[in-house]
């Protein structure tokens, strides 16, 4: 399948790489960035709160504003826009413009993101092979959210200053502008939905954002992303401070078992790219979600001075069971709505933007007034409540084929 990619596919797959290096960042430098600037929690959390509402606004820009667009343009505009915000990340001098730029690398991350799973969700038409395809984006980013932690470690051994990962983030971002610039490779890249219509080959009756939001399948995806979101980022923005405050680990050793967290992420993504499974989608995500939930729940119980060793397991596992939330929902409302894939990736990426804007805010404030170990149990009550919207969504699935059976 990889052989077979356009340049545009690479393009888009590089992307998605940066934006797993961006998105764990900020978890990383957490404990730096509060010692340096003098921030609490709460405002670390509205930090990430902000951060997340950009990655809000970018769904909007990547999804069905997109196709009024050439994907190319699009694709480099945005990528100037991730670079200015960058600079701004590191000239800040203080927390307001830090928070805005941060803001402004999240919402054009975002848009990229999105952008590119509307472009791949539309190189077939096979629901397996279309999950398969959109699962290659995942497999991306998580491959940059394993690099991230470890890149954070190596760089503040040269220099022990937060912005420094920023720094060498940048440099990744030059590297896609120049990508993005390549026109000759990217001209002839549009929406297929656009050049069916040109076609005059029907391609099914657009519903709309406020249509899909009527249908009870996508309420659910939405619902089941709310929690995923929630879960996985809550596990990025917080495990280094859990781990350091709760439970006595150094912050290197953190920022390595938060790597084992992306690990497992890479590991359920490569399966569902490239391995074949029996289960049905709905299937994977509940016994996948379970184990999240698990792994989770061990490590909220875990007794201060835990072993590396064990918080290492139990992030692979936290990892590989929210690994493939995002295709296989995204891969479920496709299948009943197939035409509307820039609008439902939009919706799904804001769905899982408010699960790490919850994660961020309410897992901020518990924080600084209970503790890190009663916030830590905002996380396993959100892998319990994805258990129960992959059931539902498996009820729904086995509804509809026993509608068309009859």
């Amino acid at each position: 399948m990889l052989m077979g990619l356009p340049f545009v596919a690479w393009v888009i797959l590089y992307s998605a790489v940066t934006w797993g290096i961006f998105g764990a960042l900020l978890g990383a430098i957490t404990p730096n960035l509060r010692a340096q600037m003098g921030v609490s929690f709460q405002q670390i959390g509205w930090l990430m709160a902000l951060w997340s509402a950009g990655g809000v606004a970018g769904s909007l820009l990547g999804g069905a504003i997109a196709k009024r667009f050439a994907p190319q343009k699009l694709l480099a505009a945005y990528t100037l826009l991730v670079l200015t915000g960058v600079v701004g990340v590191l000239l800040a001098p203080g927390f307001g413009w830090l928070a805005l730029f941060m803001v402004t690398v999240a919402m054009f991350e975002t848009a990229l993101f999105t952008l590119g799973h509307g472009l791949l969700a539309e190189m077939s038409d096979d629901p397996e092979l279309r999950t398969r395809i959109i699962s290659l984006v995942d497999v991306a980013y998580s491959l940059g959210s394993v690099l991230s932690p470890l890149l954070v470690a190596a760089v503040l051994l040269l220099s022990p200053h937060w912005r420094a990962p920023y720094a060498v983030f940048g440099v990744l971002v030059l590297v896609m502008l120049a990508m993005t610039l390549q026109r000759s490779r990217l001209r002839g890249v549009r929406f297929r939905v656009l050049a069916d219509a040109t076609e005059a080959r029907p391609v099914g009756q657009p519903l709309g954002y406020a249509g899909l939001l009527r249908q009870p399948l996508v309420r659910w995806v939405l619902l089941a992303g709310v929690c995923s979101g929630l879960t996985e980022w809550g596990q990025y923005f917080w495990f280094v401070s859990f781990a350091t405050e709760s439970l006595g680990l150094h912050e290197q050793s953190a920022r390595l078992a938060l790597g084992f967290l992306m690990a497992g992420m890479v590991v359920g993504r490569v399966w569902q790219a490239f391995g074949h499974s029996h289960w049905t989608l709905e299937q994977k995500i509940f016994r996948l979600g379970t184990l999240a939930g698990m792994a989770l729940a061990a490590m909220w119980f875990s007794p201060a001075g835990a072993p590396f060793a064990w918080l290492a397991l139990c992030n692979f596992a936290a990892g590989l069971g929210v690994s493939v939330a995002f295709p296989i929902l995204l891969g479920s409302a496709l299948r009943g709505f197939p035409q509307e894939a820039p609008r439902l990736s939009a919706l799904l990426m804001i769905a899982f933007a408010v699960g790490a804007q919850l994660a961020a805010l309410l897992m901020g404030e518990l924080a600084e007034s209970w503790g890190l170990r009663v916030a830590y149990a905002t996380l396993v009550l959100a892998a319990v409540a994805f258990v129960g919207c992959a059931w539902q969504l498996g009820r729904l699935r086995a509804h509809t084929l026993a509608l068309v059976s009859v």
